[in-house]
C-alpha cells in the first residue's frame, strides 16, 4: 500500500469526523412560560453579551414557570430540541420565592418555577450553553398587585 493510500484514508477520516460538526450551524434557547404571557423584545449588548430581551406582566403571589428549551439550528433543516451543556436561571431572591417543580424538565429544558412576593420590575436571567454557544436571555417581568 502506497503513501498516497493512506493520505487519503486519513483525510476521509478527518472529513466523515467533521460532518456532524458542519451539520449544525448553531444553537440557541427558546423561553416560553406557564402561568404568564411573555413577549420577546430587542436583543441588547449588557457588559459585552448579546441579550434577548422578553417581557411580561404578573400578579404578586401568583406562580409562574420560566422553561428555557435548547434548539439546535441544522444548515437545511428544520430547529430541533437539543441538549444544552450547562444552563440557569438567575433573580432577586428578596423580590421571588423560588417553589418545587411541577413536573420533571427532560435534557432539553432547564426550568425555574417562582411566586413574585414583591411589586414592582425583576428580572430573571438566564445563561446556558449549547453545542459551545453561550447564550444570554433576560425575562423582565413587571410584577402588579
Amino acid at each position: 500500500m502506497t503513501s498516497s493510500y493512506f493520505q487519503s484514508t486519513a483525510m476521509l477520516i478527518a472529513l466523515l469526523a467533521a460532518v456532524p460538526t458542519a451539520r449544525a450551524s448553531s444553537a440557541t434557547f427558546a423561553v416560553r412560560a406557564e402561568g404568564i404571557k411573555i413577549v420577546e423584545g430587542e436583543g441588547t449588548v449588557d457588559n459585552g453579551k448579546d441579550v434577548m430581551v422578553f417581557r411580561a406582566t404578573a400578579p404578586a403571589g401568583k406562580a409562574f414557570t420560566l422553561t428555557a428549551q435548547g434548539i439546535v439550528l441544522p444548515r437545511g433543516g428544520k430547529p430541533a430540541p437539543g441538549e444544552p451543556e450547562s444552563g440557569q436561571w438567575t433573580f432577586d431572591e428578596k423580590l421571588v420565592k423560588k417553589l418545587a417543580l411541577e413536573k420533571k424538565d427532560d435534557k432539553t429544558t432547564i426550568s425555574i418555577r417562582v411566586e413574585p412576593t414583591t411589586v414592582g420590575v425583576t428580572r430573571f436571567r438566564f445563561v446556558g450553553t449549547i453545542l459551545g454557544y453561550e447564550r444570554t436571555i433576560d425575562v423582565l417581568i413587571d410584577v402588579q398587585k
